[in-house]
């Protein structure tokens, strides 16, 4: 029996979390966040993740011009075009699809909050 009620927890927690995940157009964010790249090199799938600045206001379709420091120390220069917003609690992921890959690049800022 409580091996049952535990499962049943688990799985309401889980439940609860994953419906409280919402979409946005727009948000307000703190003006930093952690990019998280992914890259697919010859088969070989790594990922970045640095700190980032970001405006302070950030809409579904804009392009946001990052740099970040490699771990070799080399500076990178590249955009993130915002294709999905999700906002969980006072968090918000920023979503970038690129068109000839299945990997998806995320930005991560918190607080935020969303513009109506």
């Amino acid at each position: 029996m409580k091996k049952s009620f535990s499962i049943f927890a688990i799985l309401v927690t889980l439940t609860a979390t994953a419906s409280a995940q919402q979409s946005a157009e727009s948000i307000q964010t703190s003006g930093t966040g952690e990019l998280s790249k992914q890259s697919d090199l010859a088969n070989y799938v790594g990922s970045v993740n640095a700190s980032i600045r970001l405006p302070a206001t950030v809409s579904a379709g804009d392009v946001i011009p990052v740099q970040y420091q490699t771990a070799a120390g080399g500076a990178v220069s590249d955009s993130f075009m915002v294709t999905g917003i999700t906002i969980s609690g006072d968090r918000c992921s920023l979503q970038s699809k690129r068109r000839d890959s299945q990997l998806i690049d995320t930005i991560s800022t918190q607080p935020c909050s969303r513009l109506k």
